[in-house]
């Protein structure tokens, strides 16, 4: 889950909720599973986090999957772990119990230390945009000269549905919609190439697009599951003012077609600061 001061914690994102809590939970770990193997290449094209880097930051940990995954392959780090959420952070504790990582129920903006390496998934686009500059600041403050960040984020670009689902289509657009409305952004990452740009202190490391087709052995499964998911949750928060039921019956429909597809991306962006 994406770090936010408490007071902006809206609705979507209360997992005080136990409904909200699973389908966190169940979303973020079949998000893991259908990202991670391509994310990996972003960690093995960066020298210093196969080299130098000792100390890592996962800004948004949430119930502790992604970051299981990586202790799997990068074991020799000291990993901080921190989340807004104390039932996702109780959940990563569990699954994380006995590992050598320090977990932390902390808001980003809270947050304190120096760190070689800091990874931020789906972390930007739930930010508000009148706090982009304020969270910029605080990432220069949570790094040093030689440090790096890795931001996963939204490419929409890419999205498709064969055959088309415009039901479902149009169920995505309102939420874009409506969290533009609410000043968040899900091309942030264009934002922040540009800022990294412009600083003298920092330059745009990787900038990786990544295309996840449901063709890859097993992707089709998971995305069917992720995009019931994505409607439990629209309709459990009730912000999306609209019948759920046409999506409903195209994602069916999609799911006993065994010649659909689809696809997403992913837009992975390292920003490296100088030394």
């Amino acid at each position: 889950m994406s770090l936010r001061s408490a007071k902006e914690r809206n609705g979507k994102f209360d997992t005080r909720n136990q409904l909200l809590l699973r389908i966190w939970d169940e979303i973020q770990s079949v998000q893991t599973d259908f990202c991670f193997p391509q994310e990996l290449s972003a960690y093995y094209m960066s020298d210093h986090w196969i080299q130098t880097t000792r100390t890592v930051l996962d800004v948004g940990t949430g119930n502790g999957y992604f970051l299981s995954k990586l202790l799997e392959m990068f074991p020799n780090k000291d990993y901080t772990g921190i989340d807004i959420s104390s039932e996702l952070m109780e959940l990563a504790r569990l699954r994380l119990e006995g590992r050598a990582v320090d977990l932390r129920n902390e808001d980003y903006f809270g947050h304190h230390g120096v760190y070689d390496f800091i990874i931020m998934r789906l972390f930007w686009q739930h930010l508000p945009e009148d706090r982009i500059g304020e969270a910029l600041r605080k990432l220069e403050e949570l790094t040093g000269p030689g440090a790096s960040v890795l931001i996963s984020d939204a490419y929409d670009d890419v999205r498709r549905f064969m055959p088309d689902m415009p039901a479902f289509r149009a169920m995505i657009n309102a939420y874009t919609r409506q969290q533009a409305a609410i000043g968040r952004n899900r091309n942030i990452v264009d934002v922040l190439i540009d800022w990294a740009e412009s600083e003298d202190s920092w330059c745009v490391g990787e900038d990786i697009r990544l295309i996840l087709p449901s063709s890859i052995h097993g992707y089709r499964n998971l995305f069917g599951r992720i995009y019931e998911l994505w409607v439990e949750l629209f309709e459990c928060v009730g912000e999306l003012e609209m019948d759920f039921t046409p999506a409903k019956d195209e994602l069916g429909r999609w799911s006993r077609d065994e010649y659909a597809f689809t696809q997403a991306g992913l837009r992975v962006v390292r920003l490296d600061r100088l030394g």
